[in-house]
């Protein structure tokens, strides 16, 4: 230490003794027969007691978490395995099972107008898990509208093309475009469609009216456009009454409203779409499919149309690790989850999606797949537990050479103290009442050295300090 203390840390110094002294009461309360202060209630605190109670709140926070899955138009291949993909992701863990205690987030159903509904509100922040098809990038904005849950959607619509939230977590299944149409219509192609026919295209915000749309405007139909708000379920009953003639359906094979629609001698069949390799040049998100005969007992013959890649998509607002966790826990029961919808992926769903795929990934669905779980040994969390500990380590090595470097200065003050209030040492009681004094404050910095408050150096210091005040004092 110099012989001269800044003003600054002096001033300092004196407002640390009232503190000290606090502290030096409090030093000599115990708890469990051990002092508060001490280095092990240190290592307790911030080793074992603050982990605990952020794991604590962090359980507490995903217990009361509840994520909305959008499920899609009512009647749609979604909305049939929506409560599938549900009852899977709210299953208990065996941890949460002997904990009695829910540790996954919940997730709770609710309609969307489709696709492009489902970009909208993720991308707002008001929906966190749903379906889309994957290369669609029109303009969700228009789709803001389509719900009648949408106000919180339009509150949010700021938001929308500033980030992009929605990433893909799995690949399901293929989703043919069905196009039903009327049998005493006498069509062979869809091409064919008279100008001015009633037809519904799907609803706004929906896939099927993103991809209607573009086959009209490609093959130049002049068609008049009904049901602009109808779902699948809703759609299907206005054919049936007459409504309209020819009905888009963008959904997966075999679905309950198609073959509602499709019975054996029924009025109603399937239109093919003819030139689909031009479509799928135009438009790289478009597949050419085929749907099967005897999928549906009025389909005889093989029908060429297009289709699309129906994926699982989340928002970025679910980490990692609940990304992770939702795509290990729908891979281990995909084929239940997909048994009965033709045309599905779950074969190839142990690949990573991102090679077949124009959406991008979610970060915790591509560490599931390439076999990186972001767990406890994990670099970026072992580096984030590692700062921590080298703060507080940081801030601990601080405080220990702030109060070393206090108590040698309380030492000295209370030399010159003394040695003021001693003017010369020719009075032999007085010299011995010093020397008394001095010899007290050198067995408190013995004590305080061997109990490594204060270090050889630093007591050497102060003894070196003694003696010079002792010889000035004699002149």
């Amino acid at each position: 230490m110099s012989d001269e203390l800044p003003k600054e840390l002096t001033r300092l110094y004196r407002y640390v003794k009232h503190l000290d002294r606090r502290i030096s009461r409090l030093r000599h309360k115990t708890l469990f027969r051990r002092h508060l202060l001490g280095i092990t209630s240190f290592v307790l605190i911030f080793v074992l007691l603050v982990p605990v109670l952020v794991i604590t709140t962090f359980l507490l926070n995903r217990n009361y978490t509840q994520y909305i899955f959008l499920t899609g138009p009512a009647g749609s291949t979604t909305a049939y395995i929506a409560p599938r993909i549900q009852s899977i992701l709210n299953s208990p863990e065996p941890i949460e099972q002997f904990l009695h205690f829910n540790i996954a987030p919940d997730f709770k159903l609710r309609p969307s107008c489709g696709g492009l509904d489902t970009n909208a509100q993720i991308n707002a922040g008001t929906a966190h898990l749903g379906f889309a098809e994957d290369g669609f990038f029109g303009d969700s904005t228009a789709s803001l509208y389509c719900t009648l849950d949408s106000r919180p959607v339009q509150e949010n619509n700021k938001n929308i093309g500033l980030s992009k939230k929605m990433r893909v977590l799995l690949s399901l299944y293929k989703s043919p475009l069905h196009v039903v149409v009327r049998s005493n219509l006498d069509l062979d192609d869809l091409q064919g469609i008279p100008a001015g026919t009633r037809v519904y295209l799907g609803g706004d915000g929906s896939s099927t009216h993103f991809v209607s749309q573009l086959i009209v405007e490609h093959f130049g139909l002049n068609i008049d456009r009904r049901g602009p708000s109808l779902d699948f379920d809703q759609a299907a009953q206005a054919l049936i009454n007459g409504e309209f003639d020819v009905a888009f359906f963008l959904a997966g094979l075999h679905t309950e409203v198609l073959k509602s629609l499709l019975q054996q001698n029924s009025e109603f069949q399937l239109l093919p779409i003819a030139k689909t390799e031009s479509l799928k040049t135009l438009f790289p998100y478009l597949e050419s499919l085929a749907i099967p005969p005897a999928i549906y007992p009025s389909v005889q013959n093989e029908i060429q149309t297009i289709g699309t890649h129906t994926v699982l998509v989340a928002s970025t607002d679910l980490g990692e690790s609940e990304a992770y966790e939702i795509t290990k826990k729908l891979t281990e029961h995909i084929q239940d989850l997909l048994w009965d919808v033709p045309l599905n992926l779950a074969r190839g769903i142990d690949n990573d999606p991102s090679k077949d795929l124009i959406y991008p990934v979610h970060d915790g669905a591509r560490r599931f797949f390439t076999h990186n779980p972001p767990f406890f040994l994990d670099i970026a969390t072992l580096t984030g537990i590692g700062a921590y500990f080298s703060v507080i380590y940081a801030c601990y090595a601080m405080l220990i050479e702030f109060f070393r470097n206090y108590r040698v200065y309380r030492f000295l003050s209370i030399i010159d103290l003394i040695m003021g209030r001693t003017p010369i040492l020719s009075d032999s009681s007085k010299s011995a009442l010093l020397n008394a004094q001095l010899q007290r404050l050198r067995r408190a910095a013995l004590q305080l050295m061997r109990r490594r408050k204060i270090t050889y150096d630093e007591f050497s210091y102060i003894e070196d300090y003694i003696k010079s005040m002792q010889i000035l004092n004699r002149v």
